[in-house]
């Protein structure tokens, strides 16, 4: 008997977590105006049109309202294109705004080399680490 008095309250804590359970896990898929977005910005980068990438990144709303990993990803197009044209202050600045929204962000291994934007990931990281 005193089993079946917890058989009520056991089903209901099961739903409880079962129903937490989804909550945070995972993003929502981007929307499809955003993953054009993005496309967008990899055609810009790959043409070597890095004011392009930069200007589309900072005004795509979008982009700025794409789930962590969309904009993660044009964020570091818009890094690098900011090391490119020489602005590493600002390359180290959306370096930062990416380990703001993920900490644990790391370069490509053959990204991480690369002599422009490889010291400056690493300042970034530095700084934000402070």
């Amino acid at each position: 008997m005193k089993t079946r008095a917890f058989l009520p309250f056991f089903l209901f804590v099961l739903a409880l977590l079962g129903g937490c359970a989804g909550m945070g896990l995972g993003e929502a898929p981007p929307s499809q105006a955003a993953q054009d977005a993005l496309a967008q910005v990899q055609q810009q980068y790959s043409a070597g049109q890095y004011g392009s990438v930069i200007r589309t990144v900072a005004t795509s709303d979008d982009i700025a309202n794409a789930p962590k990993s969309l904009r993660i990803e044009a964020y570091k197009l818009q890094a690098f294109s900011y090391c490119v044209r020489n602005y590493p202050e600002l390359c180290e600045e959306t370096f930062v705004r990416i380990l703001q929204i993920d900490s644990d962000f790391t370069l490509a291994p053959n990204e991480a080399g690369h002599p422009q934007w490889g010291p400056v990931f690493k300042a970034a990281q530095a700084r934000f680490n402070k």
